[in-house]
């Protein structure tokens, strides 16, 4: 009988080892997938941006149809958050655990020389029409370094710290750069909330956590982010 016990006590402890090892790959498996997918929008971004002078518009239905959320053709004003347009970038829309929401930094004004809406294509630099550089993506070049001057906002997307050399992960009280866009791939609810999105994010949220931030036991959401400053120096780069 003690025999039997202890071969009872062995077996139970190799599969609850067993079932841990298995948890464990498979949620870092999730987590590599997630990452994944955040790396192919932000290049699906760069890629829109380059080719049509502006950043998507976000797509506001309460359940994702993957096309920006457009009005008479343009994105309408206030129109800052919401989910990623993935029909109108070319892409199919992802199964809900890798659905990611999106922001857009957007700052219109009336002077285009200091413009600085993200999502709205505006001739910027004085081109003409039918001339070559005409609402092209120097012209957003020209509303990222507009954005890049103005004053950190939390009424624009904005990234919080990484609870390390950029401070708390906290959009109350450590608001750290502005966002030309953020990309949240949520995996899992962690904190067990029913949302999938894990703090600091939410769904009416501007703030996205630091792009740097570890996944903690209380979020796996992947964030992908560029502030206006280095978005415009990948753009320059990448002219011909």
């Amino acid at each position: 009988m003690i025999e039997l016990s202890v071969a009872l006590v062995v077996a139970g402890l190799l599969s609850w080892a067993s079932f841990s090892a298995y948890e464990t790959v498979s949620q870092q498996q999730q987590i590599e997938r997630g990452r994944a997918q955040a790396q192919q929008l932000q290049s699906i971004l760069r890629a829109f941006a380059l080719r049509n002078g502006r950043l998507p518009c976000p797509d506001t239905n309460a359940v994702a149809t993957g096309y920006e959320s457009l009005t008479a053709g343009a994105c309408s004003s206030g129109n800052q958050l919401g989910w990623f347009p993935y029909v109108s970038v070319g892409l199919e829309i992802p199964t809900q655990e890798l659905r990611a929401r999106y922001a857009v930094f957007r700052a219109a004004n009336a002077d285009v020389l200091q413009d600085a809406d993200l999502a709205v294509s505006k001739e910027r630099t004085g081109d003409s029409v039918g001339e070559a550089n005409y609402l092209d993506v120097t012209d957003l070049i020209a509303a990222l370094v507009n954005a890049s001057a103005l004053t950190l906002s939390t009424a624009r997307a904005y990234l919080t710290g990484d609870g390390g050399a950029a401070g708390a992960i906290d959009c109350a009280s450590n608001a750290v750069m502005p966002a030309a866009y953020w990309v949240v791939v949520p995996l899992q609810d962690r904190d067990n909330d029913g949302s999938r999105l894990d703090p600091p994010h939410t769904m009416t949220s501007l703030c996205a956590a630091s792009p740097s931030a570890p996944l903690r036991f209380t979020s796996d959401d992947v964030v992908v982010a560029e502030s206006p400053a280095q978005l415009a120096g990948w753009l320059r780069a990448s002219l011909p």
